[in-house]
């Protein structure tokens, strides 16, 4: 959706934001150089992500934010920064008020803004982990945003542990942009009625692997101390729930006579219904029993009473049906196991389970990239890919650094070379698969921006290949693999430099 014109530059554009705003001169002039920054870093940003949010899209958004939902800016200096120190955040925010409260740097502004910019994310309401989904999505969210300002400046990509936000929630956020991208998350963030199709079909697409069971598991570690206690006492329901349909032959008869209770119960009434003068009778008789205070006013409003209790008997007998059919039994005691085991005390602890999550979002992967053969779409996954493996899973790593996760996702990028290389999309180099799947995978473990400006050169020897990079013209790095190599192995010249994708 545009706007604002496009004829005029950004920074002009804020300028008459600015001028309805009682923004002090050292805030104005953060603003212009936040903008003027994302201008300039956008476009790298774009290519490295492979996203499909344009930079006017996202300008549009960030003006709009300030325009309508910022009127209080104050910048606090570091050595007065005690609140935001206390609440370990770059800025607070209070939508309520319209107020940003922050550093004064260009990073902290960003966030300020992502962070008060009105956000949804709707979940059913029956979900059990629905808030702490949402906090996981909104830091997610405002963690991607600032990544704009904390990872490029203009001419390279430059990744620094220091300036990431919730890397836990940022990385399950880049999950979902990988697999749904980044206008699904958008759309799904500005979900503010009740409808909850973004969350089923990213449940349903992650129901292909463990996925979004594990996903569950990283929410518990993340609820509140008053989300905490209502699970455990629905742990508690749930867990003697569990026991009672254990036994399957009780729980069945229990199950048959309170239908036939309903079932009498239903004929009564309908009785009743069909013959005036019997519900006449039964409507004195049901009065004479009852205080004067408590009797029903009309035979109307007892006929009433009567056509909703059968109505809710109704509905009983069905749910009763459905609850014996061996399917649902099945499926209810799954679900019942499921949630327990969830909810029980974990010896597994958090950063186990974020791994485990990533070994199954790997898996997803690899099924995206079995199911398609579309040459656009694989190009774009082998983009996403090498984003991917540099992303941090905690403080100290990124993906590629865990050897099990950086193995199986080099096993799908290797995959989804031997596709494009059939296509005639990446240049083949040598004759040998594995050879040639091992070289590639290497050229691509790179931080240039553009993927595909990847240039690369190679010199054989009988025990060695050296293979330089560039960008362009501009060398990049050089590596080398060790092993028997014949000079004939190989369908490139020595020497000569060849784009990597064709």
């Amino acid at each position: 959706m545009k706007l604002f014109w496009r004829g005029s530059d950004y920074n002009l554009i804020l300028e008459k934001i600015l001028d309805s705003k009682y923004f002090s001169s050292n805030s104005k002039s953060l603003l212009l150089s936040m903008i003027y920054k994302l201008e300039e870093f956008y476009k790298d940003y774009q290519l490295v992500k492979n996203i499909d949010t344009t930079k006017d899209e996202f300008l549009d958004l960030v003006l709009d934010t300030i325009k309508k939902y910022c009127d209080n800016l104050k910048l606090i200096e570091p050595e007065e920064a005690d609140i935001l120190k206390k609440n370990n955040v770059l800025a607070l925010t209070n939508e309520k008020e319209r107020s940003i409260l922050c550093y004064p740097t260009e990073i902290a502004l960003l966030y300020a803004i992502s962070d008060i910019a009105p956000k949804y994310f709707y979940i059913t309401d029956s979900f059990e982990y629905k808030n702490s989904l949402q906090r996981t999505l909104v830091n997610g969210y405002n963690a991607n945003n600032v990544e704009i300002l904390s990872d490029f400046n203009g001419w390279s990509w430059d990744i620094n542990v220091n300036h990431k936000y919730h890397i836990e929630d940022n990385l399950i956020y880049q999950n979902f942009v990988i697999m749904f991208g980044n206008l699904f998350m958008e759309e799904w963030k500005s979900n503010s009625i009740k409808d909850d199709d973004s969350f089923q079909n990213v449940k349903k697409y992650f129901s292909k692997t463990g996925y979004f069971e594990t996903l569950c598991r990283y929410l518990v570690f993340n609820l509140t101390p008053k989300e905490k206690a209502k699970t455990n006492k629905e742990l508690d329901s749930k867990i003697k729930e569990l026991e009672k349909i254990s036994d399957k032959l009780v729980y069945f008869e229990e199950i048959k006579q309170s239908k036939l209770k309903y079932l009498k119960e239903l004929e009564k009434i309908t009785i009743l219904l069909n013959d005036k003068e019997l519900m006449r009778k039964e409507y004195l008789a049901k009065n004479s029993k009852l205080p004067s205070e408590k009797r029903i006013a009309t035979i109307g409003t007892y006929k009433k009473m009567l056509d909703n209790r059968k109505e809710k008997i109704v509905e009983e007998i069905s749910r009763l049906t459905s609850e014996m059919n061996p399917i649902n039994y099945m499926n209810k005691k799954r679900d019942l196991e499921k949630f327990i085991e969830i909810n029980s005390e974990n010896k597994v602890g958090k950063e186990e389970i974020i791994i485990k999550l990533q070994e199954e979002f790997i898996k997803a992967l690899k099924d995206n990239t079995y199911e398609t053969d579309d040459i656009e779409s694989l190009k774009n996954l082998i983009f996403k890919i090498r984003y991917y493996k540099y992303l941090y899973i905690n403080e100290k790593a990124q993906i590629k650094d865990i050897k099990t996760l950086n193995d199986e996702v080099n096993i799908v990028l290797k995959q989804i070379i031997k596709k494009l290389i059939s296509a005639g999309t990446i240049k083949k180099i040598a004759n040998d698969e594995e050879l040639n799947l091992e070289i590639i995978t290497n050229i691509l473990d790179t931080k240039v921006i553009d993927l595909s400006l990847l240039k690369f050169e190679i010199s054989v020897k009988e025990n060695e290949i050296k293979v330089k990079t560039y960008e362009k013209e501009v060398f990049e790095k050089e590596f080398e693999l060790n092993g028997k190599f014949l000079k004939k192995n190989f369908d490139v010249k020595q020497g000569k430099i060849y784009k990597l994708f064709v």
